[in-house]
């Protein structure tokens, strides 16, 4: 991951701000890495569950988007976080998207959270609905993404 661009149709985005990198794997499995920071952390100096959250759902949607079909968009309908373990200030944790269910119009993940030891902090169950993509948000993600360097 290191020395990637961020795709432009990211900047200025909750991605950004949070510092959240996402990629698929060699294996084709989603990932992600995000810093406990201030950006991140509640006022004790651990990780925000409601970051994990956001982690999972910007994680889960990046999948989704990959597997639509090209007029079709996900948007996020349901989540449901269990938060099991403290981050720590000053670290970086990593998801894990794992489908329970691709299907036509409906994608279900489950997201883990884990800290730099591997353990578990959160699991994350995300539900995307697939639409179609009626505002041509996929084309203007896609110009967005062309380098103009």
């Amino acid at each position: 991951m290191s020395g990637e661009k961020m795709s432009p149709h990211l900047k200025s985005t909750m991605v950004e701000a949070l510092g959240i990198k996402m990629f698929k794997d060699e294996n084709g499995v989603y990932k992600a890495t995000m810093p406990v920071d201030n950006r991140t952390c509640q006022i004790f100096g651990l990780l925000n569950g409601g970051a994990s959250i956001a982690l999972a759902e910007n994680l889960a949607g990046f999948a989704s988007f990959e597997l639509c079909d090209r007029d079709m968009i996900p948007v996020g309908s349901c989540v449901s976080a269990n938060h099991v373990a403290p981050g720590f200030f000053n670290s970086e944790v990593h998801a894990v998207a794992t489908p329970v269910k691709i299907g036509k119009t409906i994608h279900i993940w489950n997201v883990d959270v884990f800290n730099e030891k591997e353990q578990l902090l959160s699991t994350i169950r995300m539900t995307n609905l697939i639409i179609k993509d009626t505002h041509k948000l996929r084309e203007a993600i896609a110009n967005a993404s062309v380098d103009k360097d």
